[in-house]
């Protein structure tokens, strides 16, 4: 009987929260085309937008995509995003 081990190295995966102010949002498309434009990113676990605070609550996994990423795709979206706050999720 033969009996195989695998050497691979395994990757640890943090999930993170990150806040940001949204600049520009001002109604449910808004809401919409952010949302959508997350969707489409790898690595993005959750997001919750309040429109009337102008807020967005996401959470990613910073194996797969960084803050940076996460505001580039905002601003391509022809948003401004700023962060508030940025933690360990779990």
């Amino acid at each position: 009987m033969s009996v195989s081990t695998s050497n691979t190295a395994s990757i640890v995966h943090h999930k993170t929260a990150l806040q940001l102010s949204i600049q520009g949002m001002n109604c449910g498309a808004c809401v919409g085309r952010i949302t959508r434009a997350l969707g489409d990113l790898d690595g993005i676990d959750g997001v919750e937008i309040n429109l009337a605070a102008k807020l967005a609550n996401i959470q990613f996994n910073d194996a797969d995509i960084d803050s940076d990423t996460i505001i580039a795709a905002i601003a391509e979206a022809g948003y401004q995003a700023s962060p508030l706050a940025l933690g360990n999720a779990e």
